[in-house]
């Protein structure tokens, strides 16, 4: 027995270190950008909120440019392969009714929320921060349309199933302007989805070595 388990204690910590080289994924470093609204607009609800993540590496290239269709209703394959826009949360804060209407809430490899994600935008990322181009986005219960001159961005229209937000109460809902901004404390790591794995085989191989010394104690 006390010849077999420095050869298991060997063997885990082997299997450790191997799964910790093949297995962890590098982290992916999310850059957020945020509306900041400039002015209102009589036709538009106020409470509007945009944030968008993308890779590091999509900032990087400067520009970007996206076509995105997911409908996993009709069957696979559903879900985009792209990995530049990480995720997409468009809403309205209502004043007196809580929630978020008129939610779409995109996530990069997920499936749709509703009926499907339709996400088209032409994009390129400023100095300073800055977005600038068009987005156009829809999913299937609710969509919106926005375009800009330079770093300003105006809604173009925006529709919704909902009655609160872009719904009943605005069925012509556009006008709006404002920016979309990323700021250095948004810039957050996507944790590596192996971490877990490779902790747990670290804690089988400490565990291995333990059972191998506690003989060595008994026989002396």
């Amino acid at each position: 027995m006390t010849r077999i388990a420095p050869i298991a204690a060997f063997l885990a910590t082997s299997l450790a270190t191997f799964l910790a080289a093949t297995l962890a994924l590098p982290a992916q470093a999310a850059v957020k950008y945020s509306w900041q609204q400039v002015s209102a607009s009589s036709s538009m609800p106020t409470g509007l909120n945009l944030e968008l993540a993308f890779s590091e590496q999509a900032v990087a290239a400067g520009s970007l440019y996206l076509n995105i269709r997911n409908e996993c209703d009709l069957g696979p394959p559903c879900i985009d392969p792209q990995s530049s826009l990480l995720s997409l949360r468009y809403w309205f804060d209502h004043p007196t009714v809580g929630g978020q209407h008129n939610l779409i809430d995109y996530g990069y490899l997920t499936p749709p929320r509703n009926y499907y994600d339709r996400i088209v935008m032409d994009l390129t990322f400023l100095p300073g921060g800055m977005l600038g181009g068009s987005i156009f986005a829809s999913d299937g219960n609710s969509d919106f349309r926005m375009a800009s001159q330079g770093g300003l961005f105006t809604v173009v229209d925006a529709n919704s199933d909902e009655p609160f937000g872009c719904g009943l109460q605005y069925p012509d809902c556009s006008g709006a302007s404002g920016m979309l901004e990323s700021a250095a404390q948004n810039v957050t790591e996507v944790p590596e989805p192996a971490t877990g794995a490779i902790v747990g085989l670290g804690l089988v191989a400490a565990w291995c070595a333990r059972r191998r010394r506690r003989p060595a104690r008994g026989n002396a």
